[in-house]
């Protein structure tokens, strides 16, 4: 007995001892009575430690007051965006059952974070009361900030009514000195910062690789495109992530697709120019067509309809593409960062990564000699340069400290913490970045990167010096990059949510018959993945439908998700098995 004892409190001790020493939040010269920020965030926890410390020092010198950030961890965007949707139409209801007194109209619960307002009138009042109220004593989720995810999440956010504009509240010079955009609105196609959504830092995705494990495999030529991804020499060697619990990871996929469809347009005999030209063409055309009649996706104007066809080849090749890298998946993790780790380790030859998470794991894991055990590539012309925003969200509890977090955030000083080196201090003994950790993100402001104006470019200079990475080399300047990639929304954009599902469908949960059929055949295995299933919609109609360019958004708001994945993975699993 005396020795189970024992046992148990050994093991209470041991689980115990990790709460006993871990270091509180930062809190500085915070007391009772100062302010309180409250911020849901995917961001790990030392970008919250970094934030949370140096927005406290900077709001003190500025404010005369210390901020507390209390941080809610709830997961990854897909989780937060559930979050959020759930506590404003709890917040939305209860102030419609006190003040209006009536029945809380039927099917609001679904409608009210829609992007269009319901048909119902007593739904449509719902839908409107949420969208022009923005009190925390009337509707609020009883958080200020939504900081970190990609600009598809935020977007989401403040069409779904979470998230309210800000820009007008923050000062100009954030966004323009001397006439230059510090900030732009776009970059290549991607929004980098609009009236609601605050990009601050930005990313790319590439291809992750372990120099040993590719020599004991017999590859002399390191990967350095997505389509080498599907050399059959990599079967059971790529670390994948699942793009349904990774946002990060569903927008590296979704790159895989549209450059497969600028592949596409380019072989049919379009240029650049051409292609410019004909999306800005069909952007007018589906504007006067809303006009006129309704608009079916696909529509362009006669002279362009092979264009379009081009197009559509090119999404189809996109997911075939994704088929024959995830026939040669390892695994399929619910955590990106975790294929970094395991290529590094020699768990997995090759795998697709966010590219901050690929450098770090690069650097950390160098050899005594200086050596790359592990190496980043980003794709050429296979990656857009896209933001994390920072959003204020609506009926948020202290307001005014939450835009002063964003004008941080935003600044020269709080775009240092991103990419300095950690304890570098000026003359003064304070400190100039980062205080403990190395965040090795890439920040947004122009001023950090390479220019032919010598103002930006002597700024350049100087943060070049505290700088973790070389912002100076073209394949890290995100300014360079955006070059080699012009992101065109109309291709993918709308797709991005129902490509989760299609990947989840087509690669994971048929994933067993996948990679059977591929290693049967030696790689040599023709995957379709326009596949046409029977359906029952919403309204109880049954039809066939195949999925395509054309009809897979549609797909995701016409059908249950349940229905649709159901027939999808049953369809997948009986190709697979018959080839």
């Amino acid at each position: 007995m005396s020795k189970n004892i024992a046992i148990l409190l050994t093991l209470a001790i041991i689980i115990a001892l990790p709460f006993v020493f871990r270091l509180p939040p930062p809190q500085g010269d915070w007391r009772e009575g100062d302010p309180v920020l409250s911020i849901v965030s995917p961001h790990n926890e030392a970008i919250r430690y970094e934030f949370a410390r140096a927005f406290s020092v900077w709001h003190k010198e500025k404010f005369n007051k210390p901020v507390k950030i209390e941080w809610l961890n709830i997961g990854g965007t897909t989780e937060i965006s559930r979050y959020l949707a759930s506590e404003y139409t709890v917040s939305t209801r209860a102030w419609w059952l006190i003040n209006r007194k009536t029945p809380w109209p039927a099917n609001a619960n679904e409608d009210l974070v829609k992007p269009v307002a319901p048909a119902n009138p007593d739904a449509k009042e719902a839908w409107e009361t949420y969208r022009k109220t923005d009190a925390p004593d009337a509707i609020t989720s009883k958080i200020d900030l939504f900081f970190g995810g990609g600009e598809f999440d935020h977007t989401n956010a403040f069409t779904g009514g979470f998230s309210v504009a800000v820009k007008d509240r923050l000062p100009p010079e954030l966004f323009t000195q001397n006439g230059v955009d510090m900030i732009p609105e776009k970059l290549s196609g991607e929004i980098w910062r609009s009236a609601s959504v605050m990009g601050n830092v930005v990313s790319t995705f590439g291809i992750i690789y372990n120099v040993d494990r590719l020599r004991d495999l017999g590859v002399t030529t390191a990967p350095s495109q997505w389509t080498d991804l599907a050399d059959y020499r990599y079967v059971r060697q790529v670390g994948l992530a699942d793009p349904t619990k990774s946002g990060s990871i569903a927008k590296a996929f979704e790159m895989i697709v549209h450059q497969q469809m600028y592949d596409s347009v380019k072989v049919a005999g379009f240029d650049d120019t051409q292609i410019a030209a004909n999306e800005k063409r069909i952007d007018a055309f589906i504007k006067d067509a809303d006009k006129t009649k309704p608009y079916q996706r696909g529509d362009v104007p006669d002279d362009l309809k092979n264009y379009q066809v081009a197009l559509e080849q090119g999404f189809a090749n996109g997911l075939n593409l994704i088929q024959r890298i995830s026939a040669n998946a390892r695994y399929f993790t619910d955590s990106a960062s975790k294929v970094p780790i395991d290529v590094s380790m020699g768990d997995a030859a090759v795998g697709m990564a966010i590219d901050f998470y690929g450098r770090y794991q690069a650097q950390t894991t160098k050899a005594p000699d200086g050596t790359d055990r592990m190496k980043f590539v980003t794709p050429v012309g296979g990656t857009s340069v896209s933001c994390d925003p920072i959003s204020l969200l609506r009926g948020a509890p202290n307001k005014e400290v939450a835009v002063h977090f964003i004008e941080f955030v935003l600044s020269e000083e709080g775009q240092k913490l991103w990419t300095y080196k950690p304890g570098l201090k000026d003359d003064k003994g304070k400190l100039i970045g980062p205080e403990k950790y190395t965040l090795r993100r890439l920040p947004i402001r122009r001023s950090f990167y390479p220019s032919t104006n010598p103002a930006i470019q002597a700024t350049h200079e100087e943060h070049l010096k505290y700088a973790a990475d070389d912002l100076a080399d073209a394949s890290i300047d995100p300014y360079q990059l955006a070059q080699q990639f012009v992101y065109y929304r109309r291709w993918t954009g709308g797709h991005f949510s129902v490509m989760r599902d299609i990947v989840r469908a087509m690669c994971l949960d048929s994933g067993d018959e996948l990679k059977a059929a591929w290693q049967r055949t030696n790689g040599k295995a023709v995957f379709d993945p326009l596949i046409t299933v029977s359906l029952v919609d919403k309204n109880g109609k049954k039809s066939d439908v195949q999925l395509n360019w054309r009809t897979a958004p549609d797909i995701r708001r016409n059908y249950d998700s349940l229905v649709y994945m159901r027939a999808w993975v049953q369809a997948y699993r009986d190709q697979y098995r018959k080839l």
